[in-house]
């Protein structure tokens, strides 16, 4: 493991320190901010650039990573948490690594991360190409001094960071790799299933329904009541959007109390009210592992692959609702 955080450590070493002379000394001080941790230093130096160039995007985004709390060597170690060649680090234990260190800005932060690696990744918009040459895209990055593998690992880095924040907000995620049943994760996969794959419910759910429109900070939803199979008849409640084709991320932990101060039954959406189990799980977990599985180093890739494999039952490196689902529930029934 200490020889891939030391391989990651030197690779973004290598990226903040490369640059044009004329701005070394600007450089060197927003290095010296990220080295000591003052990452409000580094974005109110950068943030405001109307161009940035790829280093700038970088630091930038390395700013958010620590400030949401992982950097790339943290996620790396996590990724294998073990010395031992025949330990097995699974995906539930990843997840519940990542979400100890959770708090209300992580989201945020992490976005603001991706943001910042997709400014680098997505360099047919960066790089200038004249029209009187033909040059391909990998040539240009090397003319530009950008490594496209390793920025594309820095990015599928940040989106399964996301995932985990994503999870830890649907259910308590230690009960994945802990005996027990958390029933909010559960009721969370049902509700998965009934959004996005209706006619594919697991038989863990006993019931669940759309029951009205319920409107929250004037967004207007379609909330689901869902009762499971595991006879003890309560009700757990959950929100799509008005039209019923997108779930609603929201937190297990905090009811909404509306404006008389009443607290509803229904959960809260997380900071967005937009923000969909779709675009902040499903699609985020799959551009983790593509990103990772493209760009990462072989024994870093092979973590990755085979948290995948715990989760895409039929191995077309892709998750599916139902993958995802029915993974949930077969680790709550450990």
């Amino acid at each position: 493991m200490i020889s891939k955080v030391l391989a990651i450590s030197a690779i973004t070493a290598m990226l903040l320190l490369s640059g044009c002379d004329n701005e070394a000394e600007d450089r060197m001080i927003t290095q010296q901010l990220l080295d000591s941790g003052d990452f409000d230093g580094v974005i109110s130096n950068l943030e405001g650039k109307e161009v940035k160039t790829d280093e700038d995007n970088l630091k930038l985004a390395s700013a958010y990573m620590d400030k949401a709390g992982f950097s790339t060597t943290d996620l790396v170690s996590i990724i294998s948490s073990s010395d031992e060649e025949d330990a097995e680090v699974s995906f539930a234990s990843f997840v519940t690594d990542i979400a100890e260190n959770k708090d209300e800005d992580t989201l945020d932060n992490l976005q603001k991360a991706i943001d910042y690696y997709s400014q680098i990744v997505t360099i047919e918009e960066n790089i200038a190409l004249s029209p009187n040459r033909v040059i391909s895209l990998e040539d240009a990055a090397e003319e530009e001094g950008i490594d496209l593998d390793t920025n594309e690992l820095f990015l599928g880095l940040a989106y399964i960071a996301k995932v985990a924040s994503v999870l830890s907000y649907m259910g308590d995620v230690t009960k994945l790799e802990e005996s027990g049943d958390d029933v909010n994760l559960l009721a969370s996969g049902c509700a998965m299933a009934k959004v996005y794959a209706a006619n594919e419910i697991p038989d863990e759910c006993a019931s669940v329904n759309y029951v009205g429109t319920t409107e929250i900070n004037g967004v207007t939803y379609s909330p689901i009541e869902v009762i499971l199979n595991n006879g003890n008849g309560e009700t757990y409640n959950l929100l799509a959007n008005e039209t019923k084709n997108e779930l609603v991320l929201t937190d297990y932990t905090t009811n909404y109390t509306n404006e008389n101060g009443i607290t509803t039954d229904y959960p809260m959406p997380v900071k967005d009210e937009n923000l969909t189990v779709l675009e902040a799980l499903l699609d985020t977990l799959n551009g983790a592992f593509n990103f990772i599985e493209s760009a990462a180093p072989d024994d870093v890739k092979e973590d990755i692959v085979s948290y995948r494999d715990e989760i895409d039952s039929n191995r077309d490196k892709t998750v599916s609702v139902t993958e995802l689902t029915n993974y949930l529930n077969s680790e709550m029934a450990k």
